[in-house]
């Protein structure tokens, strides 16, 4: 496909929109987060203001830790009053666990333990929870790095399970398979990677029948679908991988678009109507309209490590280990960046919040900045004090931790 260059009139429209968009992106208050990195998977939640001095050990801060039923690093999800987290133990990693505590007292809600049919084998920074759940607000879809995908609805109750490994027994690899679910118009897409039997599948929200199927390249990828509304109204996913973007109808599977981008396999898509941002060698933004989708800029400045972009604010806000980049939304050029004290090894992608961006260390340490425009200051180095490699959620003035075995709450007391 060929890349158009963007008029001046073109450019003028974006910096219109982004006028336009900063509402959308500031506005109330999240009451839920229905999947990895939120809505949009844009990690923003610019409304709350959790607090930047906590510490776990301490208990500054924390309304409630809970232990989890075996270990995980996929991120949590809130939904209504459940926060929901999954977990894995038993003989290597085989059982596997969804299990909902009380967004309120941190109380146990109820537990769904099931025996996985696929490989549960990873690499030992990795776990068989691997992937973070999602949820449509009535069921919760939970994925698996052994492929199996399980439904229950908020009463902890099993709706359907695919053994999505028994249909592929050649789909797994011994790193992790943790690419997340996610959903959009009443479809479930998941994103399968590997060596092996490679592909990427729409299942119905509703009973768990495969409604399409697309082959994909056998090489590992890790990143996530990302759900998006295109410029006339349709839904659809992105497919990324290290060698091009797919976008496909989400209920038909059918392919809209590709773009010959080659796509970080970790770092995933993010999306900002009508942006799509989408990391790799380069950084490309797609502008969805009416007529189709063109590339409105590129940048190989404002590229991520591991971590996916998050949008806020007309901003962009790129992890790069110890390195924070802030770029502008409209062009890509970058405003500053930052060398974060006490970070290093950065998984998680980093969360904006009203009270500034939290990024935390695989080791439990966290730095907040604030964005005062043109340059960044550090206000807060909050403390957790074990392993987190997963995305917190944001949800009203609180952050939701999941470490490796343990869901957290953070909030000030009022709050709490």
């Amino acid at each position: 496909m060929t890349f158009r260059v963007p008029s001046c009139r073109f450019l003028l429209a974006i910096s219109c929109f982004a006028a336009m968009l900063l509402p959308a992106l500031t506005g109330v208050a999240q009451s839920d987060w229905l999947g990895f990195r939120g809505d949009g998977g844009r990690s923003a939640a610019l409304q709350s203001r959790p607090p930047v001095d906590f510490d776990v050990p301490e208990g500054k801060h924390v309304a409630w830790k809970m232990a989890s039923t075996g270990r995980g690093i996929g991120g949590p999800v809130v939904v209504g009053d459940l926060v929901v987290v999954t977990g894995c133990d038993g003989e290597d990693e085989r059982d596997i666990h969804i299990e909902a505590f009380d967004a309120e007292t941190g109380e146990r809600r109820w537990l769904r333990s099931l025996r996985a049919t696929g490989r549960p084998y990873t690499h030992p920074t990795s776990a068989n929870a691997s992937p973070t759940p999602a949820s449509d607000g009535q069921r919760i879809f939970a994925l698996f790095s052994s492929c199996d995908l399980v439904c229950v609805d908020l009463q902890g109750r099993l709706q359907w399970f695919r053994g999505l490994a028994v249909d592929h027994p050649q789909t797994g690899n011994d790193v992790s398979m943790s690419s997340s679910p996610t959903v959009i118009d009443g479809v479930v897409a998941v994103q399968l990677e590997n060596q092996g039997d490679s592909f990427a599948a729409g299942l119905d929200a509703e009973t768990g029948e495969t409604l399409w199927l697309r082959p994909r390249r056998r090489q590992s990828n890790w990143a996530t679908p990302q759900p998006v509304t295109l410029g006339d109204g349709r839904a659809a996913f992105v497919l990324q991988d290290g060698d091009e973007l797919q976008i496909v109808g989400a209920r038909s599977g059918e392919l809209e678009h590709d773009f010959a981008i080659k796509c970080d396999r970790t770092a995933s898509a993010s999306f900002a109507a009508p942006l799509i941002v989408v990391p790799g060698e380069e950084t490309v933004a797609l502008r969805t309209d009416s007529a189709g989708i063109e590339v409105a800029w590129k940048s190989n400045r404002l590229r991520p490590q591991r971590c996916s972009p998050v949008i806020a604010g007309g901003r962009l806000y790129m992890g790069r280990g110890s390195v924070l980049v802030a770029g502008n939304l409209v062009d890509g050029e970058v405003i500053w960046q930052k060398r974060l004290p006490g970070i290093e090894a950065v998984w998680a992608t980093p969360i904006a919040t009203g009270s500034g961006i939290f990024v935390f260390d695989s080791g439990g340490q966290v730095t907040v900045v604030r964005d005062d425009d043109s340059s960044a200051e550090v206000v807060g180095q909050p403390v957790v004090g074990e392993t987190i490699l997963a995305t917190p959620a944001v949800v009203g003035d609180a952050l939701f931790l999941r470490t490796e075995r343990s869901v957290i709450k953070i909030a000030e007391a009022s709050s709490s």
